[in-house]
């Protein structure tokens, strides 16, 4: 079976798994969409038989199988590339996007089932719903109600309110003195004081790392940071699986924050987890996983 890794040459997750699973045996045709979107190109779907067909003028060429197995990391670019580049781009996201949530066949991940993660206060409280324990939180650009949730709470986290990647920051008082509305809204988080923990669940199995360090983001750039194994508490486990199949992913990248009591605080479940360098770590234990729900 033809695994297709959809994404691009400077993915370093989607260029690692695609190695991996050659490396492990598995037929993989790497659609690039960085090589296809350079040259005029068209995106045709044969109804008969759900194939997709995805070519460019400068000879790239792919048929995509409705049941086929698929890696897809698409995301749109347009608002980073030149205006010429973008709206193309952004044409070429929705094809697959459409294609990648109605194929029949497997699909690591399915766009559709990303939808919350892209409002942080939506995504708290959706998995709030499912019963994880998650921090506090507030979503405001009104200074005063900012005011009181740090009187409460402290200093406390402010991370961005979409899906954007964005490195999270501790903020206290002094940080709001001039603050306006025009300038809002901000989403803050209680700080949970302990360590982090991220787990990537692959169908139902859970690979964990505990990460220590005085950093309060543990992704920012040159921080003195630990990675060492840990085990999840299983009742955890059952419930990641539970949300995850009702959210249509198979593969969930979730991030902790455990206090010293023993309190698993989740902060988020990811849709399209970067993990690479957890999977180094691991000697390629994920994305063995991954070939076993797309290839089995």
């Amino acid at each position: 079976m033809t695994i297709h890794v959809i994404g691009t040459d400077t993915d370093t997750t989607t260029v690692h798994f695609a190695q991996r699973a050659h490396a492990a045996g598995h037929r993989v045709e790497f659609v690039n969409l960085r090589a296809v979107v350079r040259h005029p190109w068209h995106f045709e779907l044969d109804g008969w038989n759900g194939v997709a067909h995805l070519r460019s003028r400068a000879g790239v060429e792919h048929h995509l199988p409705g049941d086929g197995s698929y890696y897809a990391r698409v995301v749109d670019l347009s608002p980073v590339l030149d205006p010429d580049e973008g709206p193309a781009w952004t044409r070429l996201v929705m094809g697959l996007t459409a294609f990648l949530d109605a194929a029949r066949g497997t699909v690591v991940n399915r766009p559709s089932g990303q939808a919350h993660n892209g409002s942080k206060p939506l995504h708290e409280w959706w998995l709030a719903r499912q019963g994880f324990l998650v921090p506090p939180s507030r979503t405001t650009s009104d200074r005063e109600r900012i005011l009181d949730f740090l009187d409460r709470h402290g200093p406390v986290i402010v991370k961005t309110i979409t899906g954007v990647r964005g490195a999270a920051q501790l903020v206290d008082a002094g940080r709001f003195a001039s603050f306006d509305a025009s300038q809002g809204p901000v989403h803050l988080q209680r700080r949970i004081e302990g360590f982090d923990v991220r787990v990537h669940l692959v169908g139902g199995e859970a690979f964990a790392e505990r990460i220590d360090g005085a950093v309060v983001d543990y992704r920012t750039r040159g921080a003195d940071i630990t990675h060492r194994p840990v085990e999840v508490p299983d009742e955890l486990v059952v419930r990641m699986r539970s949300a995850a199949e009702t959210m249509g992913l198979a593969f969930t990248g979730w991030d902790f924050r455990v206090d010293a009591q023993d309190r698993w605080w989740c902060l988020e479940a990811n849709p399209m987890p970067g993990y690479d360098w957890y999977d180094r770590r691991c000697d390629g234990a994920i994305s063995a996983a991954l070939c076993r729900v797309l290839a089995p």
